[in-house]
């Protein structure tokens, strides 16, 4: 019997890519592109969790890491700079709490959860990384 289903993670992430990137004005990278540039945001799937089954409808928690890449800057204003884009970001979530994904249907109670403000990535030391654990629900999988 064949499985009928929908990419419900390349939904979630491309609709998170476009609504995070017309505002921060920086890219956004779903993949494992390679870039290098002044900032950058990277978003990846961390995991899911089954919080609802039925026949009919499944519902699932979305956990994605966020990312947020800045080349690093010996100047007093470059602190202020990170607070305030992290600000921004936070705010964009917090003002989008439901998400309309590319099949038409909802990811909804979109949060950011804890955040670390100096994380460390190889290969990226050049770079002040901060990051959080970005979640979100969908129900899907209805028949």
């Amino acid at each position: 019997m064949a499985v009928t289903y929908k990419n419900t993670w390349k939904n979630i992430l491309t609709s998170l890519k476009s609504k995070i990137r017309a505002e921060m004005k920086c890219p956004v990278i779903t993949d494992n592109t390679d870039v290098k540039s002044n900032q950058f945001i990277k978003l990846y799937p961390i995991g899911s969790d089954q919080l609802e089954k039925a026949s009919f409808l499944e519902t699932r928690q979305y956990n994605i890491s966020c990312q947020y890449f800045m080349l690093r800057r010996n100047t007093p204003e470059f602190e202020n700079y990170i607070q305030n884009q992290i600000s921004i970001l936070e705010a964009l979530i917090h003002d989008n709490i439901t998400l309309t994904l590319a099949d038409s249907s909802l990811a909804y109670n979109i949060t950011m959860g804890v955040m670390t403000y100096s994380a460390e990535v190889e290969e990226y030391d050049d770079y002040h990384i901060v990051e959080w654990e970005l979640s979100c629900t969908h129900s899907g999988n209805a028949n």
